[in-house]
């Protein structure tokens, strides 16, 4: 069993392949001479969907309390979406960030496309909708329409709605797009020249305006570098065209790591009026036209989602942790993208096991392979991966028949 235990948890934990589990436990072997037995990776396959299944609440477990949702879809993975639907206990105080122990899986299924209704039955199928206090998730229309007709308060997910927010003000800000076209430009041109040490980090295209910080401290730093002249006249030469843009990186720097300032603090703290007093003191450092425009859409966010709440109570606002959660399947699934959304996508629900052998044992003692596959008919369906199989087996065996006769 602890074989068991420390391969799920280099998957988990360490994010480790499932192929590269047996190597693992090899090199453990060779070196501390542990006598473990090697599994095959599709043994450590097995035991994970085990686990993952049996992590899955009836409904009856959800009732006698009070919980909140954190509900997200994947990007697309071949031609489906993946959904997931976290419960987490309510608290009335929390003093750290959620981690994947707070959460309880609900729903993870693949679909085409994720309608409001369909998120609802899922949901109502899972837990009784009068234990659940709110629901935390980004702004897409389908979520909203599921909180509007469960009748469940909204919570948006801070990262996203800060995000909305700059690409509001910037997205078609000329000295914006001027700046960001240079440094691409720069990474196009210098990334396998002399000098690839100057260039900008690269930036993400699906959401780009999540992730604009690293462009404007790079701006920064090599502001300061011309200013203390720590580069030779060549390496001046490409970046002199920043000095035009001093200013607006300097301005654009302040009002992104007060927006990262106030986000650690929701995230961390949570969204209670004590945090909200301490946020709206953040926002008098912005002084400038675009900071005062961010600032007062910030003013009104916490108005809005303050209205939904009682005055001494506290709501998680961000679903960090689910995100988290595809971030680590996708790791997982990166090496062979065609497979598509596959049960391995019960990794996510191993996620939040606590580890415990007892536990685990439980678990692989009461789940069997027959309920693994009933939760994959039900969930995930047709893969993309058994569909590309069936498609050229019928070459393969149309062959054989051409080569018989």
């Amino acid at each position: 069993m602890i074989s068991i235990q420390l391969a799920l948890c280099l998957v988990t934990k360490a994010n480790l392949s499932y192929r590269s589990i047996p190597r693992v436990f090899k090199a453990l072997n060779q070196t501390l001479n542990l006598g473990l037995k090697e599994p095959t990776h599709t043994t450590v396959l097995i035991w994970m969907k085990k686990q993952g299944v049996a992590n899955f609440k009836d409904k009856s477990f959800f009732q006698g309390k009070k919980w909140f949702l954190i509900i997200d879809e994947s990007i697309q993975f071949g031609n489906k979406k993946l959904l997931s639907v976290m419960a987490v206990l309510s608290s009335p105080l929390r003093t750290k960030a959620l981690t994947y122990l707070d959460l309880i899986p609900l729903v993870l299924k693949s679909s085409t496309s994720w309608k409001s209704e369909q998120i609802k039955q899922e949901i109502i199928n899972s837990i009784d909708v009068k234990d659940v206090e709110y629901v935390v998730c980004d702004n897409g229309n389908n979520l909203k329409s599921t909180c509007s007709i469960l009748d469940l308060a909204h919570i948006e997910d801070v990262n996203h709605k800060f995000s909305g927010f700059i690409k509001n003000i910037y997205e078609k800000d000329p000295i914006f797009e001027s700046y960001t076209k240079h440094l691409s430009g720069m990474r196009g041109k210098l990334s396998l020249s002399k000098f690839a040490h100057l260039i900008p980090p690269s930036q993400r295209i699906i959401s780009r305006f999540m992730n604009l910080t690293p462009l404007f401290v790079w701006g920064d730093k090599t502001l300061k570098l011309i200013e203390s002249k720590k580069l030779n006249a060549q390496e001046f030469e490409k970046v002199a065209f920043l000095l035009s843009y001093k200013a607006f990186i300097k301005d654009t720097l302040m009002i992104l790591n007060t927006l990262n300032l106030i986000q650690r603090k929701l995230k961390t703290n949570h969204f209670n009026q004590v945090q909200v007093n301490e946020c709206l003191l953040e926002l008098k450092n912005l002084k400038s036209a675009k900071g005062l425009l961010i600032a007062e859409k910030m003013r009104s966010y916490f108005e809005i989602t303050s209205a939904k709440l009682n005055p001494d109570k506290q709501l998680v606002c961000s679903s960090d942790i689910v995100e988290s959660c595809f971030g680590k399947y996708k790791e997982v699934v990166r090496l062979n993208k065609t497979i598509g959304v596959s049960d391995i996508c019960l990794s996510i629900s191993c996620l939040t096991n606590n580890g415990d052998i007892k536990e685990l044992k439980r678990a692989l003692e009461k789940t069997k392979m027959k309920d693994v596959k009933r939760w994959s008919k039900e969930n995930i369906g047709e893969t993309l991966f058994k569909k590309r199989k069936a498609l050229y087996s019928e070459i393969r065996e149309n062959k054989n028949i051409k080569t018989a006769a």
